[in-house]
């Protein structure tokens, strides 16, 4: 699903909060282009939800089917101005602590297996969750086109060449990465991926650091 944001007067929307409830829910915020795409879809009929300070919340049902891109283009509401209430400072609250994500269950998966099964076929990209479990996520992406920019604030990654061959844009350079290639991108820093070659580019994909069900 590749959805786009804009204002009433057409302008590209970033920082607005998007949830899509059904088969498979996800959720995520538009870039600086107003977008923000959610690969790997199950078909079915989706509840998309837009919220953020800024905007005013908007629900639209979408039905995504099998082997299609869903564009979804909406024009939301700007917010009112909230009304400015002076109250004296409290006091501070106590630092931030780092929450558990809900504990997963023991699985294995034969990756052979689960690619034919998962097959991206023409389809830009596709992004399977493998496990999630406390504060450590995994999945396999599967890459025809180039996956945007990521930049994670609160998890590391690491990435583990499945197939094929591709090009790491880390911080703004480029990394060649063949077949058993490994990386490994702290929080924080900004990096995407593009396949090289005709084959099909398919990472293993592993975020640690933050409640597993929160990274995209």
């Amino acid at each position: 699903m590749a959805i786009t944001v804009t204002s009433p007067q057409g302008a590209t929307l970033s920082g607005v909060n998007v949830a899509i409830m059904g088969p498979t829910e996800r959720s995520g915020e538009t870039d600086g282009g107003g977008q923000v795409n959610f690969p790997g879809l199950q078909a079915g009929t989706y509840r998309l939800r837009f919220s953020g300070d800024k905007v005013t919340a908007f629900e639209k049902e979408v039905i995504v089917r099998a082997g299609q891109i869903s564009d979804v283009d909406v024009s939301l509401t700007p917010a009112p101005e909230p009304k400015v209430i002076v109250q004296p400072a409290p006091a501070l609250p106590p630092g931030p602590t780092t929450a558990a994500g809900p504990k997963g269950q023991p699985v294995t998966h034969s990756i052979a297996d689960l690619l034919e099964k998962e097959y991206v076929g023409k389809q830009p990209r596709r992004e399977t969750l493998l496990s999630c479990s406390g504060t450590e996520r995994a999945a396999m992406i599967q890459l025809n086109e180039a996956l945007p920019e990521r930049l994670y604030e609160n998890a590391d990654a690491i990435y583990y060449v499945l197939g094929g061959e591709g090009t790491l844009m880390l911080n703004g350079k480029e990394m060649k990465l063949g077949l058993n290639g490994f990386a490994s991108v702290p929080r924080g820093t900004s990096h995407s991926f593009s396949r090289r070659g005709n084959r099909l580019l398919v990472l293993l994909s592993v975020l640690s650091g933050e409640p597993c069900e929160q990274p995209r």
